[in-house]
């Protein structure tokens, strides 16, 4: 009775699949099909400009059916190379200088190329085609070429100008876009900060410690538990702001540092050795995390003290730590970090930094200059 089964399921299977690979096939043959659609209507488009414009590009007689047919292939070929050749010039143009950042030098190098090619390009066909079809070089000299090539010049500014608005607007339309993927990105990492603010481990520590607290030593718990209800005030005060003041920031770090402190005792010892001046902010939190990280990622007894630094270094506020590994390492997912430099990249053209050596761990948290 196994075999009936097994020999159902594969053939379920090899259905199964056999319908996937008929689905892949038809999708690419629908996408096939369109860009088909879409070429072939930009042919159209052109030949119907190239013929409307054989008038302006041919004036003598069209004395025979093979003539009309010269004249209008001629046209059409003049005016492919020209849409072909301006549409890459624009599509790499596009890439390598931005509309919105610097349009003026954008349309101008833009207008350089463009005319040139236009010029290069309606040379090449008028000379391929008159040794094609007459046998003949159609050009005297270099100048007789520079001269016959301002119709081309004329086209290539029409074209240019189509294409440079399009390009313009849609630079500007992909830049609103951003703007609006920015503004919910942002959204997006306020709701990440809040959510990582303070880990929960270290709430259920901090509750275990006061527990024990209570019992040896009540006038140290008194304090302990304001700290922790200053600590979570802060939390909730904050939760808005995208910078916060130095001063405020350092106060709420040693609210952080002293529950840490009464945890590890011995084995923990943080120092904070700056001043902040009035103008100077930070990102909310951002010294919690760090200290936070560090006891997360590093022994901290009394054999082993963790020590823990934060000084000023010119622009920047250092938080360094010694490392000393855990005999079990936590996993580290390095969402906090990587949320803080995201936070930073919203609000500060100056990066976090970070520093590793064999001995130490350091971050270079930038100080934001706020005026009052």
């Amino acid at each position: 009775m196994i075999w009936p089964t097994i020999v159902s399921k594969l053939f379920s299977l090899e259905t199964i699949l056999a319908f996937e690979t008929k689905s892949m096939k038809i999708n690419l043959k629908q996408l096939r099909s369109q860009k088909g659609r879409k070429s072939a209507k930009n042919l159209l488009i052109i030949f119907l400009l190239s013929t409307a414009f054989v008038p302006f590009t041919y004036n003598g007689s069209y004395d025979s059916i093979g003539t009309v047919a010269i004249v209008v292939f001629w046209s059409f070929t003049i005016f492919l190379t020209q849409f072909l050749g301006h549409g890459y010039i624009i599509e790499v143009l596009d890439k390598r200088i931005s509309w919105v950042e610097r349009p003026f030098y954008r349309a101008a190098v833009g207008v350089v190329f463009i005319v040139l090619y236009a010029s290069l390009a309606f040379m090449a066909v008028n000379l391929l085609m008159n040794l094609v079809f007459f046998q003949r070089v159609p050009y005297d000299s270099l100048q007789d070429a520079i001269d016959s090539s301002w119709f081309a010049v004329k086209i290539a500014f029409v074209i240019s100008f189509v294409l440079t608005s399009i390009g313009f607007f849609q630079a500007w339309k992909n830049s609103e876009v951003a703007k609006e993927q920015l503004n919910t990105q942002i959204v997006t990492h306020k709701y990440n900060a809040l959510r990582d603010q303070i880990n929960p481990h270290f709430l259920f520590n901090s509750l275990n410690v006061l527990s024990d607290l209570v019992y040896e030593d009540q006038e140290l718990a008194v304090k302990f538990i304001r700290q922790m209800s200053d600590l979570y005030r802060y939390v909730l005060m904050v939760k808005n702001e995208d910078s916060i003041s130095l001063a405020r920031e350092k106060e709420f770090a040693e609210s952080f540092s002293f529950l840490l402190k009464t945890r590890f005792e011995k084995g923990l010892e943080i120092q904070m050795d700056f001043e902040p001046k009035p103008n100077e902010h930070i990102v909310p939190m951002a010294l919690q995390l760090l200290i936070e990280n560090a006891v997360k990622h590093n022994e901290a007894s009394s054999q082993n003290p963790l020590s823990v630094k934060v000084v000023r270094e010119g622009d920047f506020l250092k938080v360094i730590n010694n490392l000393q590994s855990k005999s079990l390492k936590e996993e580290s997912t390095k969402k906090g970090l990587e949320n803080l430099k995201n936070r930073y990249a919203f609000l500060s053209d100056q990066t976090l930094e970070i520093r590793e050596s064999k001995e130490h761990f350091e971050v270079l948290l930038p100080i934001l200059n706020v005026e009052a």
